[in-house]
């Protein structure tokens, strides 16, 4: 039991710490905006008030159904526990939050990985 405790345990690096800043940062970031955004209804009927925040929205739309695709599916490869949890919380959390996030628990999986080998 004890072997199995030390194997799992994983050193905080200088990246997991970036990752971990760059996502607080974004999820502090884009709460603070969204607190000054109107009403949902009233924010999605502006998204179509003109063709550059249409542009703008299907491009932050289709950048987070990738990074949520490449989050799942690099979670089944690595074999992270929960893959299929990055559908809801992309939905839900903000992009500049969620994808750092992912990206600090990725870099504590691979290191579990490398220690195992």
């Amino acid at each position: 039991m004890a072997d199995k405790t030390e194997r799992l345990s994983v050193p905080i690096t200088g990246r997991q710490v970036f990752w971990g800043a760059c996502s607080f940062a974004g999820f502090l970031i884009v709460g603070w905006a969204s607190i000054r955004a109107p009403a949902p209804a009233i924010f999605f009927a502006d998204l179509g008030q003109s063709w550059s925040a249409a542009v703008v929205a299907l491009d932050l739309a289709f950048l987070g159904f990738a990074a949520i695709t490449f989050a799942v599916i690099e979670s089944r490869r690595l074999r992270m526990r929960l893959p299929w949890i990055w559908i809801p919380l992309g939905m839900v959390l903000p992009a500049g939050s969620m994808f750092p996030l992912f990206l600090l628990l990725r870099e504590r999986a691979l290191l579990r990985a490398g220690s195992t080998s």
